[in-house]
């Protein structure tokens, strides 16, 4: 252990900035952030929960037997891994104590509203799935079945509540837990039972876009500080609303896009990505003015990082920033082959990304999955981003771990 861990620091401390210190290839879409656990780093990818040493070396994977997409959790020994076929939870080795099985998927939407024609179609931008949250010897977790409470030791259920197709991670708060859905809803429930305490609906545009189910959804992962919510979503707000009473405290609207990515709190201030607004946007957590905006021209969905000094941004452009958290300058620091390759290719001049077969063929479910899946593939783009001391840790579509010093 000693020995791993003198050579991990003799690593980053000879790494030049923005230096590429390890890849490593998992197979499929690396969307859950990567956990950094006793010097051991754990992703989920695929069908797989992948674990590895700080070098970027293989040390054991477990099967999921379904795809997982998910952040995961530890508590008292015991590893927390929610899948599409259910919660596992294994022992520190990769061996399974227990499943709870329950069934997740992708989220389906009514083809009819997004323009797509008659009967239910998959959404090709919700790729993220919940997370299991662990307090008070329960487990948390939350599904299109709804959000589901688990003995931590035995699996049993506890208490099940249905919040539609649910796919953050919840948050807890003086015996709530708190958990976003994408039936526009963001919902307090006790942590004792599941019974709603409150619940709060997101407002929608109006205007020539009215109507449409695209910007539905309390989609990102709520974050907690302070005793309050913090919580963007599709439908282009951003809010601050009390932990305890759902009351909103303040909120914040971009004129068009969705919030793209979940926040983080650093030092008072509340950082998260747009999608269309191509952007990153630091805001005062007390009355939610706006400190900074840094345009980075295209689309964020991965939860940004900050230290002291700088905010870490991942774009799905495959780029990885940092930005001045006192000037709001910032320049990028890396940037995956396949971006390198093609982001002039699929970049608008204005910024943002640049459809192909919607504008050829018309915006049908077929071109708008095809022009998704062109952008993830093309660009290698970055999903999911972890800080760890001095290494930012990049999860990418095509199921990359990109290891990056920031030294």
């Amino acid at each position: 252990m000693l020995r791993t861990l003198i050579l991990s620091l003799l690593l980053v401390s000879t790494a030049a900035h923005g230096e590429l210190l390890w890849e490593y290839s998992a197979g499929g879409m690396i969307a859950g952030n990567p956990v950094i656990h006793h010097d051991r780093v754990y992703v989920t990818s695929g069908n797989s929960l992948h674990v590895l040493n700080r070098k970027g070396e293989k040390q054991w994977s477990y099967d999921t037997g379904a795809a997982s997409r998910s952040t995961v959790a530890f508590a008292n020994g015991v590893i927390y891994v929610l899948a599409d076929n259910g919660l596992h939870a294994l022992d520190m080795k990769g061996q399974r104590l227990w499943l709870f099985e329950t069934s997740d998927g992708p989220l389906e939407v009514a083809g009819q509203t997004m323009g797509w024609g008659e009967g239910d179609f998959e959404d090709p931008w919700a790729w993220y799935r919940s997370a299991p949250l662990v307090v008070d010897q329960k487990v948390v977790f939350a599904n299109r079945q709804g959000t589901h409470a688990l003995d931590a030791k035995t699996g049993e259920r506890l208490w099940h509540t249905d919040t539609g197709t649910t796919h953050t991670r919840p948050v807890h708060h003086e015996g709530l837990v708190i958990v976003g859905s994408w039936n526009n809803h963001l919902y307090g429930l006790s942590l004792g039972d599941g019974s709603e305490a409150w619940k709060v609906a997101s407002r929608l545009p109006g205007g020539e876009m009215a109507g449409w189910l695209g910007w539905e959804g309390f989609n990102l992962d709520p974050v907690i500080d302070n005793g309050v919510i913090y919580a963007g979503n599709r439908g282009t707000h951003f809010y601050a609303i009390d932990a305890k009473t759902g009351v909103e405290k303040w909120s914040w609207k971009h004129p068009s896009s969705w919030v793209g990515s979940p926040a983080v709190v650093s030092d008072e201030v509340i950082y998260f990505g747009m999608s269309d607004g191509i952007s990153l946007v630091g805001m005062q957590v007390g009355m939610g003015n706006q400190t900074l905006l840094f345009n980075n021209r295209f689309l964020n969905f991965a939860r940004p990082q900050a230290n002291s000094q700088k905010v870490f941004l991942a774009s799905l452009s495959g780029e990885l920033f940092e930005i001045e958290r006192s000037t709001g300058k910032g320049q990028r620091v890396f940037a995956t082959q396949a971006s390198q390759a093609n982001l002039a290719e699929l970049q608008k001049p204005e910024g943002g990304l640049k459809y192909y077969y919607s504008t050829q063929g018309g915006y049908t479910h077929e071109n708008a999955t095809k022009d998704v899946q062109r952008m993830l593939n093309m660009l290698d783009s970055l999903v999911s981003l972890t800080l760890d001391g001095d290494v930012l840790y990049a999860g990418s579509a095509n199921g990359k771990l990109y290891a990056v010093s920031v030294r």
